[in-house]
C-alpha cells in the first residue's frame, strides 16, 4: 500500500429517506471516524447522504469523485462496506481509473481490506466479487418485494399502490387495500 494516502475521505450511506430516520448515518460515520484515527488518516472531508447506488444519477457520489479528483495527492475513500459506495459495477471504471493513477485508495472498513495502486490480482477479485454480492443482494429484495406483491393481489385481492386511470383506491372491512371502479371515469 501506498505511504502517501494520508488524506481521506468518509462516505456514510443509507439508500432511502426512510433509512434516514435513526442513526444508521451517524453510527457509520463514527465508526469510519475511528477507523480513520486508527489508520492515521487525515479527514479532509465527511459525507452523509441519502441516495440509491442503483437507481438515478448518483449526483451525491458524483460530487464526492470531484472533490476526490481536485486534490492534489492521494485520497483514501473510506466506507463501511463495499455496497456502502457501489452495488453495481457502473462506478467500478470511474474508481479503477483514480485508483490506477494514484489518486484513489478504497478503504472498506467491516470487510477488512483496501483496494490501491499495487493491489494484487486477489484483493482486486475481492472489491469485484464485493460489488457482485451487493448487486445480488439488491437485485434479491427487488426479486423478493414483486413476489410479494404479485402473492398480494393473486392471493387476497389486495392492491399495493396507486389505482389505475379509471379505478380509484379504497381499503376493504380488513384494511386491505383494494381498486373500485370510478363511475366518473372507468366508463373512459
Amino acid at each position: 500500500m501506498s505511504d502517501k494516502a494520508t488524506q481521506a475521505v468518509i462516505l456514510s450511506r443509507v439508500s432511502s429517506k426512510d433509512q434516514e430516520d435513526g442513526y444508521s448515518l451517524e453510527v457509520q460515520t463514527d465508526r469510519l471516524e475511528k477507523y480513520c484515527m486508527r489508520k492515521n488518516l487525515h479527514v479532509l472531508k465527511r459525507f452523509q447522504i441519502v441516495e440509491s447506488s442503483t437507481k438515478g444519477d448518483r449526483t451525491k457520489f458524483t460530487e464526492i469523485i470531484k472533490f476526490i479528483k481536485t486534490q492534489r495527492e492521494s485520497v483514501a475513500f473510506v466506507a463501511d462496506k463495499v455496497d456502502r459506495i457501489q452495488r453495481s459495477q457502473k462506478e467500478t471504471p470511474i474508481l479503477d481509473d483514480l485508483i490506477r493513477k494514484g489518486k484513489l485508495e478504497l478503504h472498506f472498513n467491516s470487510e477488512g481490506y483496501i483496494i490501491h495502486r499495487d493491489s494484487t490480482a486477489h484483493e482486486m477479485m475481492m472489491w469485484g466479487m464485493g460489488v457482485v454480492i451487493a448487486k445480488s443482494h439488491t437485485d434479491l429484495l427487488s426479486e423478493n418485494v414483486k413476489k410479494s406483491l404479485k402473492r398480494k393481489i393473486e392471493t387476497y385481492g389486495e392492491w399495493y399502490g396507486p389505482a389505475p386511470i379509471g379505478y380509484l383506491n379504497k381499503r376493504d372491512d380488513r384494511g386491505r387495500g383494494i381498486i373500485i371502479i370510478d363511475l366518473i371515469r372507468g366508463p373512459i
